[in-house]
């Protein structure tokens, strides 16, 4: 378990997580295959990525692409989450 201020510690390109419907992935070896560039991907470095996630991928199941990233969870009552 994880607190968003942990995941906010990885916020670079080469050490980059996010949380996606209270998942911690660290994306950072997937950097390099992301279809739409590094950049997107930094857009959710180091933050609750959910909102995002589901607007530009609302047909994709978070867990069929970024499975082996998965490193953890952080609760949904982590106040730091709340509005981010």
């Amino acid at each position: 378990m994880y607190t968003m201020a942990e995941v906010r510690q990885h916020n670079k390109r080469d050490d980059c997580w996010m949380v996606i419907a209270n998942k911690v992935y660290n994306v950072t070896r997937y950097m390099d295959f992301h279809p739409g560039g590094k950049a997107q991907l930094m857009r959710a470095a180091g933050k609750d990525g959910t909102k995002l996630f589901y607007e530009t991928h609302a047909w994709v199941n978070p867990d069929s692409i970024l499975g082996p990233c998965l490193v953890g969870f952080v609760p949904s009552s982590d106040p730091a989450s709340l509005g981010k």
